[in-house]
């Protein structure tokens, strides 16, 4: 692969990463879990704000009945580590994730500060997180508005 090849296939993967975290908050909003999964190595780790699971686990977790009916995260543009020729990187993202409707009294909404840590590698044409760590930064609950 000449110089500039290299440089092309590098800036191509920077772009796919960069779209990586914007997927996950989609998939995640929507509860889409398959979405969810196709941005997940398969023999991955999650280390969230519940505890270490491996992939296959975090995805069930997904499919359980939900604390709160609606979520939006709203994510910073993420720092991506990649040299040009890897085939694995890590990139850090900033996230603040507003989760709205608690299921369960007292009824209120929830605001959360994240940070994602993740490692990513080069699984065929796609990039995949092999292993996420959720960092909560700080978190705040208020008062739903009365219906």
């Amino acid at each position: 692969m000449s110089r500039d090849d290299v440089l092309v296939r590098w800036l191509a993967d920077r772009e796919a990463l960069r779209a990586m975290p914007q997927r996950y908050a989609r998939a995640a909003d929507a509860r889409d879990v398959e979405a969810v999964a196709a941005l997940l190595h398969p023999d991955g780790v999650v280390e969230g704000l519940r505890g270490r699971a491996d992939v296959p686990a975090y995805l069930e977790t997904l499919r359980a009945p939900k604390a709160f009916e609606q979520s939006m995260h709203v994510l910073a543009d993420p720092l991506i580590e990649l040299e040009p020729g890897a085939d694995a990187g890590t990139m850090d993202t900033y996230a603040v994730v507003h989760q709205l409707g608690r299921v369960a009294p007292p009824h209120d909404d929830q605001t959360m500060g994240l940070r994602y840590l993740d490692r990513v590698e080069r699984v065929g044409d796609a990039w995949l997180i092999r292993h996420r760590r959720v960092e909560l930064r700080w978190q705040r609950a208020g008062s739903r508005p009365p219906a």
